[in-house]
Formats: structure tokens, C-alpha cells, sequence
């Protein structure tokens, strides 16, 4: 499959399992030139636990669907392997550019309790999924900046505007009447769209029976200082609607989530933008713990996803005209048929010019590439997995059967 400009799909996407010690073909890593592959020790990188002192990883790695798409319980790589060779399942990749199975065949439906952990937040949010006793996936998930869309809705408010009153011929302006009930600004509303974002793929993993959210609850009556308290409490309304409908819905007070964190012996950073286990998925995981285990738990799998581009697309000329009053097009939200915020094999493709792309790596910066550079692309989330294995596949699809 491929898109107008002759560009690959992502078929082969990387194999790309999990921190385990195992991974999905052990009879690859010998020959391997990966240094991730080959060290065990760097195995779960960037997690807050070392494998050369003992803290073992979730064996549950691989995600697993049913012949209908719904969740399963994960199994091991070992048992993906037997039944992708078996001819049983076929490989499937979330958003999150973690390796799964579908089932070709039925198989029973018993599954363990399940619970997903949220800490919500300003900037950056945790959450963290336990399947039995196993933590099997905890991801950092950073959100969009509110103030770029606010720069842009005061500009294009500017120029309406201006528009208004110029004294020519044009359209009157609108009756105020577009006020509703449910109304949330959209720099708030892209906030909650990208937590939507982030649950939504979790209940298309994992069998969760069960969410327990760090409310936030704020008295801004008498208490002046906690206005960004207010970016999580906007449309946490919407949210639980949503959460109601697909599971059971628990909530814990700040003050439970640090006494639950102490009690299974939990560490937490200072440094909120740390990409590490202990700066925020930490405590989504000691209020998932909290729910059916209740003891300690060994982190799994961590995972940072990138939220933050949003693209231009909207702005179809220039603000300042050219010489002769004329106004160049200015942007799309593609790019020679290639959707804006799309994933390719050098990192996030956010526009380009003539026949190069422009691509943005994980620190953000902007670089351009020849188009035939480009060797797949895809809809999945910026993850620092892509950049941590130096965006080379760990394992070939032809290497796994």
C-alpha cells in the first residue's frame, strides 16, 4: 500500500516488544549490531530499575487480540512466537509502537483483574496498566502546549476583526448566539482530547475492569495561587463520562496517592520533565496496585509518547500580503499527500517544501530529508522507542516465523 507520492506504508514496522530480558527472536541477538539488543543491562532503559541488580521486568509483554479485536490477557514472547508459527495469530503494532498477536482461532475468555493507573497533570501525565500481578506497560505521556493554539485564536480573532470593519463591502457580523451548555475552550479541549487519545489505546490492549484516577479538587475561592490546577479540572467531566462507559470508575484525593506511593515503597522525582519511571508513573501505579494486589510491584515496560506537535493547517494564506496586496498560501494539513504529525523512519514528518520533508526528531528540532529517504510511514504515536533504538528495526518481520 502506499500513498499518492509513491511512499510505503509501514508494513514492516519494527518489532519492537518490550524491556524484557527476552526478546521475541533470542536467536537473532548473537548476530545482532544493535548495542539495545545485545546488552540485556540496557534492556529497560530510562524504566528507574536495573536489571544488573535484580528488579526483574513483566514476562506478560505482548499484548494480545481476539478474533473480534477485543483485549485479552498479554502473554509472554515465547508463546507469541509459538503461535504466530503455529499459524494461530498474525502480528498486529498499537500507537504506542508495541508488538502484539491477534488470534486466528477462538480461545477461552477468563482473564485476571485488570486496573489502569492516571495521574493527571499540567504538562505531563502518568499512567500505568496491571494485568494479575504484573505492571505491564506505564507511559509518560506528554501533553499539547495550550499557548500555541491560544496565539493562533488571538490572531485569527484579530484578523476577523479587521475584517469587520473595513469599510467595504461585506458581511455583516454574526448574532451572538453560539453560546451552549458543555462549552470548553479549545485550548482546554485539546488537552482532553489528548488524554481521550491516550485511554482509548489502553482499552484497545487490555482487558481493564477498573480506573483509579488522582482526582483534583481545588479551592479557588480561597486559595489564589493554584491556577494550573484549573487545566486539569476543565472537562474532567467529559472524561469520566467516557471512563463510566467502559469500565469502573474509582478516584483517589492527592494526599491517598503520596500515602499509597510510601507504602509500596515507591520513589518519586522532583523533576517533573525527567523521562523516567519515578517522575509521574509512580503514582499511577501505586493507586492501580491499590485496587487488587495490594502489594508491591516490580515497574514493567516504560514508555515516553510525545504529544505536544499540533500542525498548521488551517491558516490557508499568509497574515502580511506581498507586494500588489497579493496573499501566498501558506499551509495544509498535508503535504504531497502525507498527513501532517505522520511517522516515518526519521522521525515525525511536520511538512516540507519542493521535494524535500521536513522531519522533527525527538528533541523537536527541525531537519529536511530527500523524499527518498523516506522508507514507511505511519499513524502510531511518536514514542521514544523509535529514537532509542536508533530508529533501526530490532527484529525483521522475516525473522520471526
Amino acid at each position: 500500500m502506499s500513498t499518492r507520492q509513491e511512499l510505503k506504508e509501514c508494513q514492516d514496522a519494527p518489532l519492537i516488544l518490550t524491556a524484557s530480558a527476552e526478546s521475541f527472536n533470542a536467536t537473532n541477538d548473537q548476530n545482532s549490531s544493535s548495542p539495545a539488543v545485545r546488552s540485556k543491562s540496557l534492556s529497560h532503559w530510562g524504566s528507574g530499575c536495573n536489571s544488573q541488580k535484580g528488579a526483574s521486568m513483566s514476562g506478560h509483554s505482548v499484548f494480545i487480540l481476539d478474533v473480534n479485536g477485543k483485549p485479552l490477557t498479554p502473554c509472554k514472547p515465547s508463546k507469541a512466537r509459538k503461535l504466530l508459527k503455529g499459524n494461530q495469530a498474525k502480528p498486529v503494532w498499537n500507537k504506542f509502537g508495541l508488538f502484539g498477536i491477534q488470534m486466528l482461532v477462538e480461545t477461552r475468555k477468563e482473564m485476571p483483574t485488570s486496573a489502569l493507573g492516571i495521574d493527571f497533570g499540567t504538562k505531563f501525565e502518568g499512567y500505568s496498566v496491571v494485568v494479575g500481578k504484573e505492571n505491564n506497560l506505564s507511559v509518560m505521556w506528554k501533553l499539547p502546549d495550550k499557548k500555541k493554539l491560544v496565539k493562533k485564536l488571538t490572531e485569527r480573532r484579530q484578523l476577523r476583526r479587521a475584517r469587520r470593519w473595513r469599510t467595504c463591502r461585506r458581511r455583516q457580523c454574526k448574532s451572538d448566539n453560539r453560546e451552549k451548555d458543555g462549552f470548553i475552550a479549545p485550548s482546554q479541549l485539546m488537552m482532553i482530547q489528548s488524554r481521550l487519545k491516550a485511554i482509548r489505546e489502553f482499552f484497545r490492549c487490555y482487558p481493564i475492569d477498573v480506573v483509579a484516577v488522582e482526582d483534583v479538587r481545588f479551592n479557588h475561592r480561597d486559595n489564589r495561587w493554584g491556577k494550573n490546577f484549573s487545566t486539569v479540572e476543565i472537562g474532567k467531566k467529559k472524561l469520566y463520562d467516557w471512563i463510566r462507559k467502559h469500565a469502573y470508575l474509582t478516584f483517589y484525593l492527592g494526599v491517598d496517592t503520596e500515602a499509597l506511593r510510601k507504602r509500596y515503597s515507591y520513589k518519586k522525582s522532583s523533576n517533573k520533565s525527567s523521562e523516567i519511571f519515578n517522575s509521574h508513573c509512580s503514582d499511577a501505579l501505586a493507586i492501580a496496585i491499590d485496587l487488587y494486589a495490594q502489594n508491591y510491584i516490580e515497574p514493567g515496560q516504560f514508555i515516553v509518547i510525545d504529544d505536544m506537535y499540533r500542525p498548521v493547517r488551517r491558516q490557508l494564506h499568509d497574515t502580511q500580503p506581498s507586494e500588489g496586496g497579493i496573499r501566498h498560501p501558506y499551509s495544509t494539513g498535508n503535504f504531497k499527500g502525507t498527513r501532517k504529525g505522520t511517522m516515518c523512519n526519521l522521525g515525525q514528518i511536520c511538512g516540507g517544501t519542493d521535494n524535500r520533508f521536513y522531519v522533527r526528531d525527538w528533541d523537536n528540532k527541525r531537519t529536511g530529508v530527500a523524499q527518498s529517504k523516506i522508507q514507511w510511514l505511519s499513524h502510531r504515536f511518536k514514542t521514544n522507542i523509535q529514537f532509542l533504538y536508533w530508529l533501526k528495526p530490532v527484529v525483521s518481520l522475516d525473522g520471526v516465523l
